[in-house]
C-alpha cells in the first residue's frame, strides 16, 4: 500500500490494528503511521464502513427518519445519534449514488418512456423529467429550464445520456 502522505511504496504493515480492526502501516520514507482508511472519506469515521453504508442505504431506500434509523440500530446494540445519520448521508450518499450510476451503465432497455413530475427546487416550481426504460429502470433524470415537449426531448438527447445507448429513432411515446 502506498503512503498517502508522501506516495512512497516502501511501507510495512504493522502488527497492531486499529480499534475497528483495520490494518495499520508505517512508511519507511516519511515515518508516518496510517491505516487502510487514511486519505478516504471514511478516515475519521468512528464506526465500521459497512454500518455507515447500511444506514445511508436504508435512509435513501426506505425514506426513514434520522431518529428512526438511530433507534433501529440502537436495538441492535450500535449507538449513534440522528446527527451522525445526517452527517453520513451528506458524506456518503453522493459516493453511493455515483457507484450505483457507474454500475448501471449500459443496462437500460431500448424503449424509453418519459415521466414528468412538478416539484419545487430551491423555492421555484419546475418540471422533473425522468427517462424510464420498459423494465422500470431509471435511465436519466433532468430538471431542464424548458418545459413541455422540448424539455422532455432534452432528457433523451445523446448528450444527456450518461453512458447509455440512446434509442435510434426519436419517436417518443406519451402516456
Amino acid at each position: 500500500m502506498n503512503c498517502p502522505h508522501c506516495a512512497s511504496s516502501a511501507t510495512k504493515e504493522q502488527h497492531k490494528a486499529t480499534v475497528l480492526g483495520y490494518r495499520t502501516f508505517r512508511c519507511a520514507a516519511c515515518r508516518c503511521t496510517f491505516n487502510e482508511r487514511t486519505g478516504t472519506p471514511f478516515n475519521y469515521l468512528e464506526y465500521p464502513t459497512d454500518i455507515a453504508f447500511l444506514v445511508v442505504l436504508w435512509r435513501l431506500r426506505y425514506k426513514l427518519s434520522l431518529r428512526d434509523l438511530a433507534e433501529m440500530f440502537l436495538e441492535r446494540g450500535i449507538v449513534f445519534t440522528h446527527e451522525a445519520v445526517r452527517d453520513w448521508e451528506a458524506r456518503f450518499a453522493p459516493l453511493l449514488a455515483e457507484h450505483l450510476r457507474v454500475n448501471r451503465c449500459g443496462q437500460a432497455g431500448t424503449s424509453w418512456y418519459v415521466d414528468e413530475t412538478y416539484v419545487k427546487v430551491r423555492g421555484k416550481w419546475c418540471y422533473l423529467y425522468r427517462a424510464i426504460d420498459r423494465d422500470g429502470n431509471l435511465v436519466d433524470s433532468r430538471a431542464p429550464r424548458e418545459t413541455g415537449y422540448g424539455g422532455s426531448k432534452a432528457v433523451l438527447q445523446p448528450s444527456s445520456c450518461r453512458g447509455w445507448t440512446c434509442p435510434g429513432s426519436c419517436d417518443y411515446r406519451w402516456t
